[in-house]
């Protein structure tokens, strides 16, 4: 952190009970022809995660005429979320899926410890992605809007670089459309999201008007051209209620092969500083009155327990290769 650093706009984080030692989390869901109604499936697969602390149901243009609807869940047990993941509920579940024709599946499981996180919020009050579990929030903190916050607040990197070490994601299995991959060590992996709900006529009007063009720009720029940036892959995800409706929510996920990728692409690349540089054109005016939720997670990973699978999806899908 820079000597006197006083952050622009204020930040908050989250806190956890002492014995929760980690998180785990599963994307799982469809690509889909874009006018195709996955919804049904989607009231399968809500039912079948019933177990998860949280489940956020979201859908992505994944571009070239597909879309992606998937439900994020998390658990606070990783036992809890290996059971249901192995349970004869999810297995009949996924094998009725990855026979059907005209779509695909997706299955994506990391378990994220907490000393490999860090979450941050643009108010206290609110929560988020797995902070919806937390025990509490701290702040306003110190360490962020300077390059290298993110870092900061990640308490493995104070004595781990945290690099891939020439590794990349690898297919482990594939047969046919169906296709396995594991993560390397230090798989980075970010949810950053925006939630509009509480805004009123003039913040709704700056945030749909100039915040959600760049961030729109920034996201699209990681789908199709990440691999510039060592980006696997990015959704630009809708939150949407059960019944397919949009929520005032959305929120990007992506993958990074390392944390100092993602740290490369948020300093250097003109997509992700016009982002930034909007919102501090606009944020600081509001202070605390600011009514835009922002927030995000990010995690480097270790190797064990993190794979993906895939069934009818197009190369280039999350973790696998193009």
């Amino acid at each position: 952190m820079p000597k006197g650093w006083e952050p622009p706009v204020p930040a908050w984080s989250s806190t956890f009970v002492d014995t929760q030692t980690s998180v785990s989390m599963a994307l799982v869901g469809f690509q889909h022809p874009a006018g195709m109604d996955v919804m049904p499936h989607m009231a399968e697969l809500h039912a079948v995660l019933e177990s998860a602390e949280i489940c956020d149901l979201l859908t992505s243009d994944a571009g070239g005429g597909l879309h992606e609807t998937t439900c994020v869940a998390y658990w606070r047990n990783q036992g809890a979320a290996k059971a249901t993941m192995s349970s004869g509920a999810y297995t009949a579940f996924w094998k009725k899926h990855i026979d059907a024709d005209g779509y695909g599946v997706i299955k994506e499981c990391v378990n994220i410890p907490f000393n490999r996180t860090e979450t941050l919020f643009s108010g206290p009050v609110y929560g988020h992605g797995y902070s919806q579990m937390r025990e509490g929030i701290v702040g306003p903190i110190p360490h962020h809007q300077y390059w290298g916050g993110m870092r900061d607040r990640i308490p493995l990197s104070a004595h781990d670089a945290l690099e891939a070490n020439g590794s990349s994601v690898c297919v482990v299995e594939q047969s046919g459309n169906h296709v396995v991959v594991e993560a390397h060590e230090n798989l980075c992996i970010i949810r950053s999201g925006q939630d509009w709900s509480n805004c009123d006529d003039e913040q709704l009007s700056e945030y749909i008007d100039t915040i959600e063009p760049t961030l729109k720009a920034g996201m699209a720029f990681l789908r199709d051209q990440g691999d510039e940036v060592n980006c696997y892959s990015c959704r630009y995800m809708k939150d949407i209620a059960l019944d397919g409706s949009n929520l005032r929510r959305s929120c990007g996920i992506a993958y990074f092969r390392t944390m100092r990728d993602l740290e490369n692409w948020s300093e250097h690349h003109p997509t992700h500083l016009e982002i930034f540089n909007t919102f501090l054109s606009i944020a600081p005016r509001y202070g605390p009155n600011l009514q835009l939720q922002l927030w995000h997670e990010v995690s480097v990973l270790p190797a064990t327990d993190c794979s993906a699978e895939y069934v009818n999806c197009r190369p280039g899908t999350g973790w696998m290769p193009t």
